[in-house]
């Protein structure tokens, strides 16, 4: 395999190991702040943080960033300020368990959207897959979903999923003249601003956020925002959208691993199961996508 497309597969599992934490982390600041708030100090954060490596292009190429206006509006709208505030409202009414249900949705939303025309043995390969990530994410126990009931968040994570496809589809048309963590600084930027006027209040009470609460913030914004969107926009130009579709099925397999890694959760056999499947799902879809772009 070309090192080109082995870089684009790691950098794509490695964002979606960093994202496994994401759903995590709305349920822990929902109670603490509001998702415009947690939206606002996340892509606040991401911006400083990024500003040191892009200054200087940012200042010799900003007439060509001005003009790909459009394009970062969308960007920000979608997979950056748009998905992630969706999932914020997500965590104040939606269980953990639906919205992670809820969210394995974004991949097949993309295929859909794409238009891709896409093999039997790979349409059978999502099958497997959702199959394995619902295994693994009910623990094995598929009665839970007869008692999975619609409620408000569940929408949200609907249409959190929908902008994650979204958001792949426009990196097609990233222009050659502007790198992508420009572009990426610069999207992720203007979503903070989106979120200035539903803030003011905060810093009121800015001084009684906690040092974890602060952490956490931190954390979303440097490692979750700053360098998972960076890895993922560039996976998405190696190996393709349907490719890194396929590999955020492997979200749940990184959130078992953490359980048990921070929680001393071991997992049982439904989950090891589980994860064979989503595996053996994932191979199917990526065998044909791997073979065109070695020939």
């Amino acid at each position: 395999m070309k090192p080109a497309l082995i870089k684009g597969y790691a950098l794509a599992l490695f964002t979606v190991m960093m994202w496994s934490m994401n759903l995590i982390y709305a349920k822990y600041l929902a109670d603490q702040l509001t998702p415009e708030e947690i939206s606002f100090f996340r892509w606040s954060i991401a911006a400083l943080a990024m500003l040191p490596f892009i200054l200087k292009e940012l200042i010799n190429k900003f007439q060509l960033v001005l003009k790909s206006w459009k394009l970062i509006v969308f960007m920000a709208l979608s997979g950056i300020g748009g998905l992630n505030l969706l999932v914020y409202y997500a965590g104040h009414t939606a269980s953990a368990t639906n919205m992670s249900l809820l969210s394995i949705l974004g991949p097949i939303f993309l295929i859909v959207l794409s238009r891709q025309k896409i093999s039997f043995r790979q349409k059978a390969g999502v099958l497997i897959t959702v199959f394995g990530a619902i295994t693994i994410i009910l623990n094995g126990n598929f009665k839970e979903l007869s008692a999975f009931r619609f409620v408000i968040g569940d929408v949200y994570m609907l249409g959190s999923a929908f902008l994650f496809a979204l958001y792949a589809l426009i990196q097609k048309n990233i222009p050659q003249n502007i790198s992508p963590l420009l572009l990426l600084f610069a999207a992720i930027f203007l979503s903070a601003l989106f979120f200035i006027p539903a803030i003011t209040p905060i810093f009121k009470t800015i001084h009684s956020l906690s040092a974890e609460v602060w952490g956490v913030l931190v954390v979303l914004g440097i490692i979750n925002s700053f360098l998972a969107y960076l890895c993922w926009d560039e996976a998405l130009q190696k190996i393709g959208a349907i490719a890194a579709g396929a590999l955020y099925y492997a979200m749940p397999i990184f959130t078992m691993f953490f359980s048990y890694l921070f929680l001393n959760d071991v997992p049982d056999d439904a989950k090891i199961f589980g994860l064979f499947v989503v595996c053996a799902g994932v191979i199917m879809i990526l065998a044909p996508v791997i073979k065109n772009k070695t020939k």
